[in-house]
């Protein structure tokens, strides 16, 4: 089967991002899925087939972070995959 391109909005936090990367790389292989948590729906973009896009709609219903598949335009298919941007770090200061 021929991978095609989903778009998924999801509840996920940047804080959550180290927790499911691992998981998300296990089911989709790195580098075939990115998020934009800067949209209102928390996008979650994938490459994958069928079959795997319900795998990982399962892992997201599984950790109640799954809110809805969502159409996209043909033009925007392929402007992020790859494109993941680096989680910020957090610091917390300490009063000396």
């Amino acid at each position: 089967m021929k991978p095609a391109f989903y778009l998924l909005a999801t509840y996920v936090q940047e804080i959550q991002l180290l927790a499911i990367r691992p998981h998300l790389d296990a089911i989709l292989g790195k580098r075939q899925w990115n998020f934009d948590l800067e949209d209102c729906d928390k996008v979650l973009r994938i490459h994958c087939n069928h079959s795997t896009k319900e795998k990982v709609i399962r892992f997201l219903k599984r950790n109640e972070l799954f809110s809805k598949e969502l159409n996209y335009l043909e033009s925007e298919q392929y402007a992020h995959i790859g494109k993941v941007h680096k989680l910020l770090t957090y610091r917390r200061s300490v009063n000396t």
